[in-house]
């Protein structure tokens, strides 16, 4: 196992000294992905790619569970119809629960979302593009580790991302609307910026923040899960949190962004976030290109 390690570092050290440097055809293309918060916080651009994750979660101590950890190993998907229109699928995995108190330590399946991104606006020159799109959160998890309640949640959501140079700037919106009184209803918003460094290399910072539009009414507590989890916490309507994410993204090749970043809460309330470290690989196997070529334009 530690040799096949070796190989595969060695190999990517290889390719990212001899590649060319990126040259993206277009200035969007230049972009990176935001790494925190990924089950929520959606690139505007219309790609085809595959996602694998860690993500390892350190339980606040001020959560019901009195501490603990829980991660998850996923991967996401991305299908780029045409140059406008994508199939996402942004939730799945297996999480590994090790909680300090409360419930025991368990394993299992995330919840499912899929769902539909497009592009309203597009302008290349000035390196702008808005999009938006629809998800659908399917309880299709396990219970032993908070997933697989309710009756899903449907997500309408506006990202987009604007270039200037080698600056770049990406938001996100939208609420999380429940379907069963149980579950909370939530409003988020995520801000992420990068600089690109030596062709390759993008520093990156990011803001997420979650307000609970609703509680629910499975738990007569106040505090929720953040991303991965809705609780359904009967008295977390009108509360928030807010984190705030370090890290970077590096270009291996065109094809290939490697990223991590680690992410703290910023407000007195953490909910269960006492802090996080997210890691993944983005390979785009076709490049920039759709699986249906654009329509020719007309003279």
């Amino acid at each position: 196992m530690r040799t096949t390690t070796r190989r595969f570092a060695l190999a990517l050290l290889v390719v990212s000294i001899v590649a060319p440097p990126c040259v993206a055809a277009r200035p969007l293309d230049d972009m990176i992905s935001a790494v925190s918060m990924p089950t929520v916080n959606e690139d505007p651009r219309v790609t085809t790619e595959l996602r694998p994750m860690y993500m390892y979660t350190k339980i606040s101590n001020d959560f019901v569970t009195r501490g603990g950890n829980y991660s998850v190993v996923a991967a996401q998907a991305r299908v780029a119809l045409t140059d406008r229109f994508a199939l996402i699928a942004t939730k799945d995995g297996y999480i590994f629960l090790r909680p300090d108190d409360a419930v025991p330590d368990d394993e299992g399946f995330a919840n499912y979302a899929f769902g539909l991104k497009g592009v309203f606006y597009r302008d290349d020159d000035r390196a702008f593009i808005l999009s938006g799109g629809l998800r659908y959160e399917a309880p299709w998890g396990n219970t032993d580790v908070l997933q697989g309640n309710g009756k899903g949640t449907l997500n309408p959501f506006l990202t987009l991302a604007k270039g200037f140079g080698d600056f770049h700037v990406q938001g996100y919106t939208g609420p999380v609307l429940a379907l069963s009184v149980d579950d909370s209803h939530f409003y988020d918003v995520a801000l992420h910026f990068d600089y690109r460094l030596f062709e390759r290399l993008y520093p990156l910072f990011e803001f997420n923040w979650r307000y609970a539009l609703r509680g629910g009414h499975r738990f007569p507590i106040d505090q929720e899960g953040w991303d991965l989890v809705n609780l359904g916490s009967k008295d977390a309507g009108g509360e928030s949190v807010a984190s705030v994410a370090f890290g970077a993204r590096y270009r291996v090749i065109d094809t290939v962004d490697l990223g991590a970043a680690a992410e703290f809460p910023v407000t007195s309330r953490h909910d269960i976030l006492g802090w996080r470290v997210t890691t993944d690989l983005i390979w785009r196997p076709m490049g920039w290109q759709p699986l249906l070529p654009s329509a020719p334009d007309r003279d």
